[in-house]
C-alpha cells in the first residue's frame, strides 16, 4: 500500500508542476516560460528512478540524502536548474 501511495504522490507532483507551468501566473515571472516544460520529464524520470531503486531495495537512505549522494540525481537536478535558468533568460 505504501508503494502505491509513493507512486501516486510522486506522479501527482509532476502533474502539479505541469499545471503550474500552464497557469497564467507563470507568464509575468519568466521571460521564456515554455522552457519550464522541460522540468516535467526530468521530474518524471527522477521520481520513477527513485521508486524503482526503492522497490529493488537499493535505496537505504533518506530520499534527500540519497539525492545529494546519487550522481544521476545530481545530474537531474542540474538539468532542472538549467531549465529554470533558460526560462528566466
Amino acid at each position: 500500500m505504501l508503494r502505491s501511495m509513493a507512486t501516486s504522490s510522486g506522479y501527482m507532483a509532476v502533474l502539479v508542476m505541469a499545471l503550474y507551468v500552464n497557469s497564467g501566473e507563470v507568464l509575468p515571472l519568466y521571460h521564456t516560460p515554455a522552457a519550464l516544460w522541460a522540468l516535467c520529464p526530468i521530474l518524471l524520470f527522477w521520481v520513477s528512478r527513485v521508486l524503482m531503486l526503492a522497490n529493488r531495495g537499493l535505496m537505504n537512505d533518506d530520499p534527500v540524502v540519497f539525492a545529494l549522494r546519487d550522481r544521476v540525481s545530481l545530474l537531474a537536478g542540474l538539468a532542472a536548474l538549467l531549465a529554470i535558468v533558460a526560462a528566466t533568460l
